[in-house]
């Protein structure tokens, strides 16, 4: 995630972004719901650490991940 991250925060490499979300769109509909909580607490919480980062994260989500990122922030307590 840290390289995830850098990746946002910089907006750079944005094909790599891209591919990055489009993966996690891919394993927010696999229906393995082991692999699709592994993003939730690996992936989708880290990103709501920071709103700014959220942000721009989102102009890469698919409606699935969007979902799932909300799902996680409610599941830790944080408002969305």
């Amino acid at each position: 995630m840290p390289e995830i991250l850098k990746l946002l925060s910089e907006e750079s490499n944005i094909s790599l972004l891209e591919r990055i979300f489009d993966y996690f769109e891919e394993v927010s509909t696999c229906g393995d719901a082991h692999l699709i909580n592994l993003l939730s607490i690996t992936a989708l919480e880290v990103l709501g650490n920071d709103r700014s980062i959220l942000a721009i994260a989102q102009q890469y989500m698919g409606p699935a991940t969007t979902q799932l990122q909300i799902e996680a922030d409610r599941d830790i307590g944080r408002s969305v």
